[in-house]
């Protein structure tokens, strides 16, 4: 290892330790006014600030919600127990509403609103695929559909929330107050997906969140009718109108 090598791993190892090795400092020298240690600081400080951005930016409402001092502690938490494996500081935050359920129990439902947060912004950069069509599904012989294996666009995710974080987000969306957070005798579950460019939500019956679940795990159409039974095929009928309306499904 060449000793700009050395100096470079010194240098990494010191921005991103908790506690700074001292090796680097050897190779800092002091300038305008500022000891090595001062200097060195201000990267030290620089990256973690900047972590701290990132976050904000992508849980903006729920940064708005719980208030700079209890983000910021979220947030240094954060970024002390999960340090950054990505390149693309876009993809930094994706553990922390999983962080938050753990550091915040008391507060499930601040879990809950990053968790939505984030689902949305993936939605919004998710791949671009193309959709069916009920034009591609009547193109089908009907003695195939048994066997069709569905595929969900790629902006796709289904949560299962307790409490009203919808509510809370929509409130933060308009910069309105939000309500008291509130939790549910039952989960509710929520399409989040991408159409005309933009992000969408709605709330899912629970045959048809159960539905969206087994093809993701790749069910095929038959098993998703048999699993919800005769009584449900006229409604799973209509779900299978809403998907292909509103883009869910991009191929079998």
């Amino acid at each position: 290892m060449s000793a700009l090598d050395h100096l470079q791993r010194d240098f990494q190892h010191y921005i991103l330790a908790d506690e700074a090795p001292s090796a680097i400092h050897a190779a800092v020298r002091e300038q305008y006014g500022l000891s090595a240690e001062a200097r060195l600081a201000i990267y030290h400080r620089a990256y973690r600030s900047r972590l701290r951005q990132a976050l904000c930016e992508a849980y903006d409402k729920t940064w708005t919600f719980i208030g700079d001092d209890m983000f910021a502690d979220l947030a240094n938490s954060y970024i002390a127990a999960h340090p950054s494996q990505h390149a693309n500081l876009r993809w930094f935050g994706g553990g922390l509403a999983a962080h938050a359920a753990l550091a915040l129990d008391d507060y499930p439902f601040i879990a809950e609103l990053a968790s939505l947060e984030w689902a949305l912004g993936l939605a919004f950069d998710a791949e671009d695929a193309a959709p069916l069509t009920a034009a591609d599904m009547q193109a089908i012989a009907p003695e195939l559909w048994g066997d069709l294996q569905f595929h969900l666009h790629p902006s796709v995710h289904i949560l299962d929330l307790r409490w009203n974080a919808v509510a809370l987000w929509q409130a933060l969306a308009v910069e309105a107050d939000p309500p008291e957070a509130v939790e549910a005798d039952v989960v509710q579950h929520w399409l989040v997906w991408r159409q005309d460019e933009q992000p969408h939500f709605r709330s899912l019956p629970a045959i048809e969140a159960d539905a969206l679940y087994r093809i993701a795990e790749g069910a095929s159409f038959g098993e998703v009718c048999a699993a919800a039974g005769e009584e449900a095929m006229l409604a799973l009928a209509g779900y299978l109108q809403h998907w292909l309306a509103q883009g869910v499904l991009t191929r079998y």
